[in-house]
């Protein structure tokens, strides 16, 4: 898509990458548009959070290059939590990740 990545509050970083500051937390979300997949790097604090970063994409890339893969940096709420918006991605995290969402995220 031709929309301006700074308009939606994304730094663009390449034709096919950018990332965003999140609010609250400091954190950053990055995206990378590949051929074959769109991977998206931390997912917010929130679901709400993850909602809007899902609505981002939608506008950045056009509705048919959903997320298919999420990497999660490291297992804080404010980098997590979020990735219940993508229910559709293979989710990959690390060392803890898969008991902090188990648990529920906390």
């Amino acid at each position: 898509m031709d929309i301006a990545w700074g308009e939606r509050g994304w730094e663009r970083l390449s034709p096919r990458a950018g990332r965003c500051r999140l609010p609250g937390w400091d954190a950053t979300a990055g995206l990378v548009a590949g051929d074959t997949g769109v991977l998206l790097y931390d997912t917010g604090s929130t679901p709400r959070e993850g909602a809007a970063l899902r609505a981002d994409v939608a506008a950045l890339l056009g509705p048919g290059r959903p997320v298919t893969y999420v990497a999660l940096s490291h297992p804080h709420f404010d980098h997590v939590l979020g990735t219940a918006a993508f229910p559709e991605a293979e989710v990959y995290g690390a060392v803890g990740v898969a008991e902090l969402l188990a648990r529920g995220g906390g």
